[in-house]
């Protein structure tokens, strides 16, 4: 790094420091008890440390406030020191982006008309791809986005609030069959899409049921039986699977994340389509290996946090932009979005007219074992499925199939959602047990799960 860029970073690095101190503390407070340490344009006076000076005095005055900036500061600093830039892009603003490319250009670190590495910067992305320049010219080519045929299914990455909902109503609101699954009661959906929201206590059960619909109907894709173009999006699918984990339902994030990989290598072709929403552009924990990522449309959110946007669509998509279209995307007002379109491209989707309905809350066939909890079941005779009936259609169901089944596989089978109330797998046991009885079928016991299959008893 020459002697130029090294006081460039410096002055970036100083720049951000500043920013950040200024936003856990009021300025005239900063300014009291730095004794005019700050300049007011906000760049350091006090020599290239000015800043850790002023936070170890003002902390004696201001400790509530600056023990936040001070860690925010720190991050900074270690960032910094080993070449990453990201932290610091959370506190420039424009005007200090501008400033400091018109500096950059006075010292000759870049040209004002030519594109070069600056600061250090390396030739790949962060997931280590090799990545493609973006070419000379600063300005970006504007269109609205929308998905390629050649990449159908949908990564979308953005911080909350940044515009991920307006843009997945303009890329896929008119499709005609979407499930859509969120943690965000908040959030609303086109009338006519599948919405539901999962969370608390529930999530292994909710994501168990659901995890149900979404394999038969990708199964009914695989084959042939549908032939529909069919949609499933995950809103926050890292959040998702990490909770499912932590509250002891690795087995659900497991199939949770077998299912993705699946519907990501074999769905496109059978007209079922993924959406994965995040905010992170880091697709490792969904278990999406870099190959797979060439099957996505990548398109990336902004408009407060634009500097995580250009990261995240640059390492999703292995596309590297020059410092003058980084400094033309951070001087952007209002919503925008960052796609492929034969290399980047800038756009901003029109407002979606659609309808709306809130999602609604997930359901569930059983509370999830790690938190059991007494069901008081209410009796509606004219309602609830006839026993003699149910027990029927479980007979003529295994009689049907040769195969040794499990009880919530011949509750899948043999109830319906219609069902007022819908036998649950506990109540299908319970029938299994009396057809054992009667020598109708016989049970067999695995480590993984009771099965069942018929005698061939008349």
């Amino acid at each position: 790094m020459t002697e130029a860029q090294q006081a460039l970073l410096l002055a970036t690095k100083n720049r951000a420091l500043t920013r950040c101190w200024l936003s856990h503390t009021s300025y005239g407070q900063i300014a009291a008890a730095t004794a005019g340490l700050l300049w007011p344009i906000g760049t350091v006076v006090a020599g290239p440390w000015g800043i850790v000076a002023m936070g170890g005095f003002a902390g004696a005055i201001l400790v509530g406030s600056v023990m936040g900036a001070s860690k925010e500061a720190d991050a900074i600093e270690l960032e910094v020191s080993q070449g990453g830039f990201t932290k610091m892009g959370e506190y420039l603003t424009q005007d200090d982006v501008l400033d400091l490319r018109r500096q950059a250009i006075a010292a000759g670190v870049v040209s004002a008309k030519k594109t070069s590495p600056e600061m250090g910067q390396s030739q790949t992305s962060g997931n280590g791809m090799n990545t493609t320049n973006a070419g000379s010219a600063a300005s970006l080519p504007r269109a609205v986005a929308r998905l390629d045929e050649a990449a159908p299914h949908l990564f979308m990455v953005g911080r909350t609030r940044e515009g991920k909902s307006e843009t997945l109503k303009h890329l896929i609101g008119a499709e005609k069959r979407v499930w859509y699954v969120t943690s965000k009661a908040t959030d609303k959906v086109p009338s006519h899409w599948q919405g539901y929201r999962v969370g608390g206590p529930d999530l292994g059960a909710q994501m168990t049921w659901l995890l149900d619909q979404w394999e038969a109907s990708l199964l009914n894709h695989l084959e042939g039986a549908d032939k529909g173009r069919e949609w499933f999006v995950i809103d926050e699918a890292v959040g998702i699977l990490q909770s499912l984990k932590t509250k002891g339902f690795k087995e659900v994030s497991n199939r949770l994340r077998g299912f993705i990989v699946e519907l990501l290598t074999a769905g496109a072709a059978v007209n079922a389509m993924g959406g994965i929403l995040s905010q992170t552009g880091n697709s490792g924990p969904l278990g999406i290996d870099l190959d797979l990522l060439q099957n996505f449309s990548i398109v990336a959110c902004g408009k407060r946090k634009k500097a995580q946007m250009i990261a995240a669509f640059c390492k999703l998509s292995g596309i590297r932009l020059s410092s003058e279209q980084e400094a033309e995307i951070l001087s952007l007002q209002g919503y925008w979005q960052l796609w492929e379109n034969n290399g980047p491209c800038l756009s901003q989707v029109p407002l979606s007219e659609l309808p709306l309905k809130d999602v609604v809350k997930c359901p569930h066939d059983e509370e999830p074992e790690t938190v059991p909890i007494p069901k008081v079941y209410v009796e509606v005779p004219t309602q609830k499925q006839p026993r003699n009936d149910l027990r029927q259609r479980i007979l003529d169901h295994l009689q049907g199939h040769g195969e040794a089944r499990t009880a919530r596989e011949i509750r899948n089978a043999c109830t319906r959602p219609t069902d007022n109330p819908r036998a649950t797998t506990e109540e299908i046991k319970t029938e299994l047990e009396d057809l054992i009885q009667g020598d109708k079928i016989c049970k067999w016991i695995d480590s993984s799960a009771d099965r069942y299959q018929t005698t061939g008893t008349p």
